[in-house]
């Protein structure tokens, strides 16, 4: 029975019961009372709220090379605190998420290496709406072998860090999610993706310098037209994939669900128009290569953001109230991120490894149940 049904099915099971009340006959007037009607359901069917901190000990910020050093590799500690809701409606879901990220030392404010320098700060929101075909319809048409359901999904992002890319990420997805017919919850769907964002690596001033402040690297000279670049790009609608699984693992004896997330973008171009890249030096096709021997490759790669974790319903094992506490671990990997060309000299040769992130992680949420 679809969610939408469930309301319209409550009716006709209270006239019965209340026709069948007064065909009794019995003399009494409290036998004669009408029967009240179902309550009706509640507007959110799952409504959850909860916070959460987690540790990633080798996080990675590309072309963040170690301690300054060109040809060293990075990784630094980031710690995250999050702030999560989701709710399940009549016709669909909400999910929203709010992380404040603290860096260590070693990814300083600025690319700034000074002693007892401050770790970088970001604010990350994520949002994600699905409206499920098969309750808009009140149908069973979209569960057929292969899917539960399938529902129109749209959502976006935003972000600020104060780091030397100095990112200032907003974007917007739209698309399919098929609830494919398999046990616990897998979700695959396949929406258009359009990004603008922020990127210092290209920047320049009235100098007429790019890559001022990056270490290891050259400034290189460019003839600008008007005047400046700021760094800002609008990149080109892409396709995104995003594949979400949660699985409770039944045949344990101990609460414990798998949960994974694999998102992918395809390339999204430069992000710059054809006159800046021009000016700065840029072909007009990544077959030419990257801007400089130096520079980092301003056409973006393919990027694959992977995340699995077990997490263990701490409250239910030992407090025996279920899904108050979560304690989790798992492993994060991040494959060309933000899109960034892990073979470019910035990443492979200024600050290896950068452009790649993997890392184990462990962490903690409390729901406010």
């Amino acid at each position: 029975m679809s969610i939408r049904n469930y309301a319209a099915y409550l009716k006709p099971v209270a006239l019965a019961a209340a026709f069948a009340a007064s065909a009794v006959g019995a003399v009494s007037a409290a036998d004669m009372m009408p029967v009240k009607a179902a309550p009706p359901p509640p507007f959110f069917l799952v409504n959850d709220t909860w916070v959460s901190f987690t540790w990633y000990p080798k996080a990675t910020d590309p072309g963040v090379s170690g301690n300054n050093i060109v040809g060293q590799s990075n990784a630094f500690s980031k710690y995250v605190g999050t702030i999560s809701h989701f709710d399940v409606w009549a016709y669909g879901t909400n999910f929203f998420n709010l992380d404040f990220l603290q860096s260590a030392s070693n990814d300083p404010v600025q690319n700034t290496f000074v002693p007892n320098a401050k770790g970088a700060v970001e604010v990350y929101a994520f949002a994600r709406s699905t409206i499920g075909l098969n309750e808009i319809f009140g149908t069973k048409m979209f569960s057929t072998f292969l899917t539960k359901d399938i529902s129109f999904e749209w959502g976006g992002d935003a972000n600020t860090e104060n780091n030397f890319l100095a990112p200032s990420k907003k974007d917007l997805v739209l698309g399919a999610q098929f609830t494919l017919n398999l046990p616990g919850t897998v979700n695959l769907a396949v929406m258009a993706y359009k990004e603008w964002n922020h990127n210092q690596f290209m920047a320049s001033d009235q100098t007429g310098f790019i890559n001022a402040g990056i270490p290891g690297l050259q400034p290189g000279p460019f003839t600008f037209v008007g005047c400046c670049f700021t760094g800002d790009r609008s990149f080109q609608w892409i396709p995104r994939i995003e594949l979400g699984i949660i699985e409770p693992l039944t045949f344990l004896p101990i609460p414990l669900t798998w949960q994974g997330i694999t998102a992918i973008n395809f390339p999204k171009g430069t992000g710059i128009s054809t006159a800046n890249l021009i000016a700065i030096g840029g072909t007009l096709s990544p077959a030419s290569g990257p801007f400089t021997a130096d520079n980092a490759s301003a056409f973006t790669k393919v990027e694959v953001f992977e995340d699995n974790r077990l997490t263990l319903d701490y409250s239910k094992m030992f407090m025996n109230k279920a899904g108050v506490v979560d304690v989790y671990v798992g492993y994060r990997y991040w494959y060309n991120k933000f899109g960034t060309d892990h073979n470019a000299p910035i990443f492979s040769v200024a600050a290896p490894g950068t452009s790649i992130e993997s890392t184990v992680y462990t962490g903690v949420s409390y729901h406010f149940k």
